[in-house]
């Protein structure tokens, strides 16, 4: 390599180390936790009711509405504690039956993931990993509340509204 060229990358690679240690951390602090259920209901069954993501507010209580934008992308109107926001989550991965990730797009706000594991032919396990903003105790127990009401509009055909 030429002196002229290697020097070029030192600089460049030293512009970008001062760059890395000139970034302040994110604001928010987040926080991370996860929860399961066991749906009685087929695998398939229960990732097509949660693919449909849509229908999120039926059972993701502080929901209002969520709206495809694209094939990965949904805008969502939520109503956390007395005011409505909006904002945007996209899918960052989706395994058909087995997987979804998603991320939202503003302030690193939440961040998760639900899983779908056959615990038998007519029963399936439902993990919920969160990262977000709310406190842990807050956060467990919407987790928690939210994976009740899914189980009970799988099983039963409830709205939780």
């Amino acid at each position: 390599m030429e002196p002229r060229v290697f020097k070029g990358a030192v600089r460049a690679l030293q512009r970008l180390n001062n760059l890395i240690h000139a970034m302040k951390p994110a604001p928010t602090a987040m926080n991370a936790a996860r929860h399961l259920v066991v749906v009685r209901a087929s695998v398939d069954r229960v990732y097509e009711q949660w693919s449909r993501l849509e229908d999120l507010p039926k059972f993701v209580t502080p929901l209002r509405e969520v709206r495809r934008i694209d094939d990965t992308h949904f805008s969502y109107t939520w109503h956390p504690d007395g005011n409505d926001q909006k904002g945007v989550f996209y899918i960052i991965l989706q395994i058909p039956g087995r997987r979804i990730a998603w991320r939202t797009m503003s302030n690193g706000f939440m961040s998760g993931v639900v899983s779908f594991e056959p615990y038998s032919q007519e029963e399936t396990e439902v993990t919920l990993k969160i990262r977000s903003i709310f406190d842990p105790p807050s956060l467990s127990h919407r987790m928690e509340e939210y994976l009740g009401n899914f189980k009970r509009l799988v099983e039963n055909g409830d709205t939780i509204r």
